[in-house]
């Protein structure tokens, strides 16, 4: 007799099977003040310190970077766009993973996790324009007082006492003479030097500082939104030209041709003239009228925008409205800026004009809007009409018609057909 089991047999090694569980680990709480990424220059020295210096242009106080040996930086936020929003995870480097090493080992480093993608740029910043406000002075005092370099650097020391805990008066002397003598009226006063600050020279550094900017060319978004923009030609107009079709049929007809259609040739055989057809074409202007800018009007622009970058960045309001004459002016800034304003008056009117001619041709577009809806309206009240009608048919009609309408007259010969006349015999 064969021997059954009735017991559970015991399971194999192989068949076990092992349920491994995720480890979950929450994270911490967001805090207040998250951290900021600073990306700073990789030359910079030991003993550079991020100080508060008043901005030149808005006396806010700003965060710059001062290095003793590479001069000093301003920072410049970089953010991402809101309508595309990202984060970022912050964590240092992992070293190697070595082949002995455990696979489960858990690693000491700790990550963070930033919900604002922004950055802090530290770009180079002239010095000549943080001493500005101190070299313009009083806007009481109209003129000019010279005085010594050590005397305005004092000044701005007062506004940023940071800079003096950072540098010492050597350092400040050497960052900040320089760049005062190059925008100022020297006068020798036997073993000091005064100064006072001369806008023709501070005129010709702004321009210098806007060609190299041009030379290195502008970013993207600023070559595209006032440069191209602003140099691009509109439609200058809509040309409708008059051309008129001859048309001239063969007058040699063949003889008998001529006995039968005497009449019809006589009419077809004249030259049909003067049919015109209105051609509407739309054109822009021609390059000879001045519509494709030149090189030099283009670059001309662009030294515009940078210097207007420059003005709106860095100087002070009340200085700023004393430059911008004298840089129009030729015999101070050497840059004759007539030809771009000419061609700029040009576009101007060139805009009006498709402005224009553009509400011309929106009228003339709603006009014929309007007819296709009376058109419209039109055949909606005939097709109403007609079945109104039909209608009204149906319902006096009588209910043997409506019996006859419906019946099957398939096969059937119709009651004309019974009093039609008899065929001719042969």
């Amino acid at each position: 007799m064969a021997r059954t089991r009735t017991g559970k047999g015991a399971t194999s090694k192989t068949e076990e099977t092992t349920s491994i569980k995720p480890t979950l680990k929450k994270l911490e709480p967001s805090v207040e003040t998250p951290p900021q990424v600073f990306i700073l220059p990789k030359d910079a020295s030991s003993d550079a310190r991020i100080v508060t210096i008043p901005h030149p242009a808005t006396f806010a106080q700003g965060r710059y970077l001062v290095c003793p040996e590479r001069g000093i930086y301003e920072f410049t936020k970089v953010s991402a766009p809101k309508k595309n929003p990202k984060s970022w995870l912050l964590a240092p480097d992992r070293p190697e993973i070595v082949p002995n090493e455990r696979a489960n080992e858990i690693s000491n480093d700790n990550g963070y996790v930033l919900q604002a993608p922004d950055m802090m740029v530290a770009t180079p910043v002239d010095p000549l324009f943080l001493v500005l406000p101190a070299l313009v002075g009083d806007s009481k005092n109209t003129a000019q007082e010279f005085l010594a370099s050590t005397d305005f650097i004092a000044t701005l020391t007062e506004s940023a006492p940071h800079l003096a805990q950072v540098l010492d008066q050597s350092q400040l002397e050497g960052m900040f003479a320089g760049r005062i003598e190059a925008v100022s009226d020297c006068m020798d006063m036997g073993d000091e030097k005064m100064y006072a600050l001369a806008l023709p020279k501070l005129v010709k550094e702004l321009v210098s500082k806007a060609k190299r900017m041009v030379a290195r060319g502008l970013p993207a978004s600023m070559e595209d939104r006032f440069v191209n923009q602003v140099l691009d030609v509109p439609v200058l107009s809509i040309k409708r030209e008059e051309s008129s079709i001859s048309i001239a049929e063969d007058q040699t007809p063949d003889a008998d041709s001529q006995v039968s259609s005497a009449q019809e040739s006589q009419g077809s055989a004249t030259t049909v003239s003067g049919v015109s057809t209105a051609a509407t074409s739309i054109s822009f202007m021609d390059e000879k009228e001045g519509a494709v800018p030149s090189p030099e009007i283009t670059d001309l622009l662009r030294l515009r925008i940078a210097l207007n970058f420059i003005l709106s960045s860095y100087i002070v309001p009340k200085l700023r409205h004393k430059l911008e004459p004298l840089i129009s002016d030729l015999a101070v800034s050497g840059q004759d800026f007539s030809p771009l304003d000419k061609h700029l008056e040009k576009v101007a009117v060139l805009k009006k004009e498709a402005q224009a001619l553009r509400s011309l041709s929106d009228n003339i577009s709603r006009k014929r809007a309007n007819e296709d809806d009376d058109e419209v309206v039109a055949a909606k009240a005939e097709k109403k009409r007609k079945k109104e009608e039909e209608e009204s048919k149906k319902k006096n009609m009588s209910l043997g018609l409506k019996k006859l309408a419906k019946a099957d007259t398939s096969g059937m010969k119709k009651m004309s057909s019974f009093f039609s006349k008899a065929p001719a015999k042969n």
